[in-house]
């Protein structure tokens, strides 16, 4: 098995989950303007996982 297919499943099975799970604690633990920051940061954050993801089967479809 290729390291980006190792990646893809790990963030499939993990990094999704758990980035979403932190994201929840990370908006609930912070109140008023602190939750919009919070927002600002994790949001594009989760994106570019995303992104790196996708990506990464791209690869993974072109070397089959």
């Amino acid at each position: 098995m290729t390291t980006e297919k190792k990646y893809q499943e790990f963030g499939l099975k993990y990094g999704i989950p758990l980035a979403i799970i932190t994201s929840t604690l990370a908006m609930k633990k912070s109140s008023g303007l602190g939750k919009l920051i919070t927002f600002s940061i994790v949001t594009p954050a989760m994106l570019a996982y995303l992104y790196s993801l996708i990506k990464t089967k791209q690869i993974s479809d072109l070397d089959h």
